[in-house]
């Protein structure tokens, strides 16, 4: 394995283009909200308005194809965000540094660079705190950071959904009351059209539950990963196939699981950062 030094100036290429990788494929993710929460709201509207119930899902189903779309862009990005995550996190732990010819490749590829003060926002998310030098130890230290801060985040996400889903079921048991007892003097097109809408705000709500089990397992993964990392660098022999091993399987789980919204970082870091900063 190499183990030179890293030149900083690919370290710092890295950096941006791992924050732009991120903040497109967010981008892309509240685009998809937004067209998923249109979807609901025309599910809604469309079991009182005659006119509107059948024609939302002339509408609806255009818009489905538009949202796989924006849902594929984001997946993309997201994934290339992860595998230059992956190497930034081998260049500051282990000092393995990706070939230029890599770097070019993801340059020309991924999107223009972001706005110098979102980049120097965005770039505290991903700046470790560890003092150890290059090496295993420094690898699981920043390991032990970056799962502290997941397993949180993503509880919280967690509990926000949660919270969307109990709502949302709220309402939705509702106007099924409503319609079960107006049903009977509605005209057989209306109830059909009244029933896709019905189909597709179940969907939608299929996704919002995936999500919700999404950050709540990536919370479990994370605090796991968290007390394996700290277990290892109890030990005084350290074995590289442990450390390898659990560095992978967090960044695996990592890579699986629903992004954190930036807002839900920014509205939460500081006092994480502060609690870190006093325990580890």
């Amino acid at each position: 394995m190499n183990t030179a030094p890293t030149p900083p100036e690919r370290q710092t290429v890295l950096i941006r283009l791992q924050n732009a990788a991120f903040h497109k494929a967010k981008f892309w993710t509240v685009a998809l909200v937004n067209l998923q929460a249109f979807l609901f709201a025309g599910g809604l509207v469309s079991i009182f308005s005659g006119c509107w119930s059948l024609s939302y899902p002339w509408l609806a189903f255009p818009l489905a194809a538009a949202g796989a779309v924006m849902a594929a862009r984001a997946t993309h990005l997201k994934g290339r965000a992860e595998l230059i995550k992956r190497q930034h996190e081998f260049i500051d732990g282990l000092g393995t540094a990706p070939s230029s010819r890599a770097l070019a490749n993801l340059q020309a590829e991924l999107p223009p660079d972001l706005k110098p003060e979102v980049d120097r926002l965005l770039t505290q998310g991903v700046t470790f705190a560890s003092t150890e030098s290059v090496g295993l130890a420094r690898a699981l230290d920043n390991l032990r950071e970056s799962a502290f801060f997941s397993h949180h985040l993503a509880r919280l996400c967690a509990g926000y959904l949660l919270a969307l889903m109990i709502v949302t079921g709220v309402i939705a048991v509702s106007f099924l009351l409503f319609c079960l007892h107006t049903l009977q003097d509605a005209s057989a097109g209306v109830t059909a059209a009244r029933a896709i809408a019905a189909t597709l705000v179940f969907l939608i709500s299929v996704g919002t539950l995936k999500s919700w089990h999404g950050y709540a397992r990536f919370s479990a993964n994370a605090d796991q990963a968290h007390a394996e990392a700290a277990r290892l660098l109890k030990e005084t022999a350290l074995e590289p196939c442990d450390a390898h091993r659990a560095i992978a399987e967090y960044q695996l789980a990592r890579a699986g699981a629903p992004m954190i919204p930036t807002l839900v970082w920014k509205l939460n870091r500081e006092r994480l950062t502060k609690i870190w900063a006093g325990t580890r």
